[in-house]
């Protein structure tokens, strides 16, 4: 194909006027698939790349711009390490469970661990409330749950209103 599709070959140039605008077209339209068909590569290498976890350097697209190898992560990370990219990082998976336990041991010696029942926060809810009506039932229910204390130090006694 020649490099400007305007540019006809002789025996083109002998061809009707519509053949040869439509070879024009033709020609056009096939230099932009490849261009797109690059930039699709492009986009999935880099996408491969990050999924990899190599860490984003800035040498990191002058490493894999010519890279034509597998797209699977244990490759790329290879790939990335023979040109000193990183000592890759494992990818962090959230809290272990040693964890989890040491933050719920400290939320219950603070109070502030949530009911193990699945209640709803009564403060929570008080504070959604839209009426008066709507708070004071939930403090009625509050009020006859085991551990609820009013000012007094009655166990499940509502207090006198003002």
């Amino acid at each position: 194909m020649a490099e400007n599709e305007e540019v006809l070959s002789p025996e083109e140039l002998q061809l009707p006027n519509e053949v040869q605008a439509r070879l024009r077209i033709g020609r056009t339209a096939e230099r932009k698939a490849e261009a797109l068909e690059a930039q699709v590569k492009s986009l999935e290498l880099q996408g491969a790349i990050k999924d990899a976890g190599v860490p984003d350097h800035p040498a990191r697209d002058v490493v894999f711009k010519d890279y034509d190898g597998p797209l699977d992560a244990e490759s790329l990370r290879a790939y990335a390490e023979k040109f000193g990219l990183v000592a890759i990082q494992p990818v962090d998976s959230g809290p272990t469970a040693e964890e989890i336990a040491g933050q719920r041991q400290i939320l219950n010696a603070s109070g502030g661990s949530p009911a193990p029942s699945g209640d709803t926060d009564l403060a929570v809810a008080m504070r959604n409330a839209k009426s008066k009506e709507e708070v004071l039932a939930l403090v009625a229910q509050a009020a006859g749950q085991p551990g609820f204390k009013n000012r007094d130090g009655l166990i499940g006694v509502l207090p006198e209103p003002y």
